[in-house]
């Protein structure tokens, strides 16, 4: 089956769907898909992967960070 049979096929099935639970999964699904991470998002992350590989002494850990903002309430 080619691409464009798969698309009707969907399209078909999905006009006929009445499953709500269903086509609550696949707008999800599709809201997901418009969610990707921007390229200033990825640029971001590629620098601080980066940062983290040349000195990972300079990162903190998670529950040293939460204990300092606890102390500073």
């Amino acid at each position: 089956m080619d691409l464009q049979a798969i698309k009707l096929d969907l399209i078909h099935w999905l006009t006929e769907l009445q499953d709500r639970r269903i086509l609550e999964q696949l707008h999800t699904f599709k809201q997901q898909q418009k969610e990707d991470l921007s390229e200033s998002h990825k640029a971001l992350l590629d620098e601080r992967i980066a940062s983290y590989e040349k000195d990972p002494s300079k990162m903190l850990d998670w529950e040293d960070v939460v204990n300092e903002l606890e102390k500073g309430l």
